[in-house]
């Protein structure tokens, strides 16, 4: 089980499953299983906003692709872990379709994304308190 996503088999709410993985990043940011936590809780959390905040959760969605690209950065060729390629996957599935891309335009974009976002999805707060969370 992920320290930010299950507990003794108690489920952690995603909001505290995203500070979790903040906090784990604090710790150690040269982990990129930590950037690949961090994605799967935003990424969590954005869908359980989908049907009431549909904005909210694209901008959480965004949060999640910089913190999964960060990942796959860190990771470097031949290292990346099968979570954060699933992470990576599910991600820039979201980004070519929201956007109408093919696969080079939607990488392009994700490394943008991790350029713009990368830092709020890091701050112990912005995430949760820009989604209304």
């Amino acid at each position: 089980m992920s320290k930010a996503g299950h507990a003794a088999g108690t489920t952690v709410e995603p909001s505290d499953a995203v500070r979790a993985a903040q906090a784990e990043i604090r710790k150690d940011p040269s982990l990129p299983e930590n950037y690949t936590l961090l994605a799967g809780s935003l990424r969590t959390l954005a869908q359980s906003l989908r049907e009431r905040d549909p904005q909210s959760s694209d901008h959480l969605l965004h949060l999640a692709c910089a913190a999964a690209w960060e990942a796959k950065t860190r990771s470097g060729p031949g290292l990346t872990s099968g979570r954060t390629k699933q992470e990576v996957k599910i991600l820039i599935a979201w980004v070519r379709t929201k956007n109408h891309l093919g696969p080079e335009a939607s990488e392009s974009l994700m490394d943008q994304i991790r350029s713009d976002y990368l830092d709020r999805a890091l701050d112990s707060t912005d995430p949760l308190r820009e989604a209304g969370v």
